[in-house]
């Protein structure tokens, strides 16, 4: 019996979210406050997280993605492979560091706000957001904003 309740407590923490950042020192920003932003964002719109990657990379191994699996033949900032079923988010986040640095100089952001948009962009076409036409990018850079506030406004979170 007390291995069966091991293996059903085991299979718990499993399912628990699991949201990584992989990147060489590049976040400002605490990890496990990120995460807990994000399942807040997703619990919002009646999601859970099973699993995530946030990938910081550099831009020409983002050109190389973009090519190499959506035929584009461009720069981006942020490629995200959307592998979520029901409500169940799974997915992987390649963002392009240079790309982070550019747009914060750009649109007059901060890096870690920049940061937070990006990681968010990625969470809200998981979520069913999508920024094809110019009333979805309209909708998608509302979206966005409204997570980068709450970031801010959560005390937990700062």
């Amino acid at each position: 019996m007390r291995e069966i309740i091991c293996f059903f407590f085991v299979l718990y923490l499993q399912k628990k979210d699991l949201i990584r950042f992989i990147h060489q020192n590049y976040l400002s920003l605490e990890e496990s406050k990120l995460s807990q932003w994000l399942s807040d964002i997703a619990m919002e719109e009646g999601y859970t997280i099973d699993a995530m990657d946030f990938n910081f990379v550099d831009a020409a191994q983002l050109l190389l993605l973009n090519t190499e699996f959506l035929n584009h033949d461009t720069d981006t900032d942020i490629i995200t492979f959307d592998y979520t079923r029901g409500t169940e988010v799974s997915a992987e986040a390649f963002i392009s560091i240079e790309a982070v640095s550019n747009n914060a100089k750009e649109y007059s952001q901060t890096i870690e706000n920049e940061q937070l948009r990006l990681i968010c962009h990625a969470l809200l076409h998981c979520l069913g957001y999508n920024d094809k036409s110019d009333h979805e990018k309209k909708n998608m850079r509302s979206k966005e904003e409204e997570c980068i506030n709450l970031f801010h406004v959560k005390q937990s979170y700062v």
